[in-house]
């Protein structure tokens, strides 16, 4: 087995390879860190800076399961000492997720716009009707090709911090905000499946609260 490095060095060495576009090495060497058994005796303030580079990776990468667990092991090391670090790493989280879709959005708004045909050019009746069908399809594509893989991995984050945040008494402000995102997410987006799963999601959270009344922390 590896010796266990210091975060701090781990931390410069991912920002090394991320420096020459060895994004996913640095990931993975972030990750190797958090996940490790030893990293529970680690000082948070030497922690908390890997797991934002963490979290930030995860993102510009789409690695949500990485990220999940990440977050997850996380919350284990530092809930009974630190909540405000628990809850600066996850709201990052959320952040940046909603900020991928909408730099998603732009793209793809722009991708139409630079499709478009001379502006000036004489426009008859049947070239009107013909240019806005094929604008809304060429559109749409560009919706699927360019937005949708951001828009699944911001359901999948909202989803993930509900999950990491449930049954816990300290992170309830937390878990309430998460869930109006996510609530306003389907609002925006008219996604009529993700709400019911998201009601269906909360529904169990909250018949969950009695079974795990024993555990320390738990909601009341």
């Amino acid at each position: 087995m590896a010796p266990f490095a210091k975060p701090e060095s781990v931390l410069r060495r991912a920002d090394e390879l991320i420096a020459v576009g060895q994004h996913a090495a640095a990931l993975e060497a972030l990750h190797d860190v958090i996940i490790s058994k030893r990293s529970r005796s680690v000082p948070l303030v030497s922690l908390e800076p890997i797991m934002l580079k963490f979290v930030e990776l995860c993102v510009s990468l789409r690695k949500g399961k990485i990220a999940k667990e990440g977050l997850h092991q996380y919350k284990n090391i530092s809930q009974n000492t630190s909540i405000a670090t628990i809850e600066l790493v996850i709201r990052k989280f959320i952040q940046l997720s909603e900020e991928k879709v909408q730099e998603a959005q732009a793209k793809a708004d722009q991708i139409t716009l630079d499709g478009l045909d001379d502006l000036e050019a004489t426009e008859t009746p049947e070239s009107i009707l013909l240019s806005t069908v094929s604008g809304e399809q060429n559109k749409d594509r560009t919706d699927r090709a360019v937005v949708t893989p951001w828009l699944k991995f911001l359901w999948e984050a909202y989803r993930t911090v509900l999950d990491i945040l449930r049954n816990n008494a300290r992170l309830e402000a937390l878990y309430q905000t998460t869930a109006h995102q996510a609530f306003q997410f389907c609002l925006k987006y008219t996604r009529k499946t993700e709400f019911r799963r998201l009601c269906d999601l909360l529904r169990n959270h909250l018949q969950n609260i009695a079974k795990y009344a024993h555990q320390p922390h738990s909601s009341n």
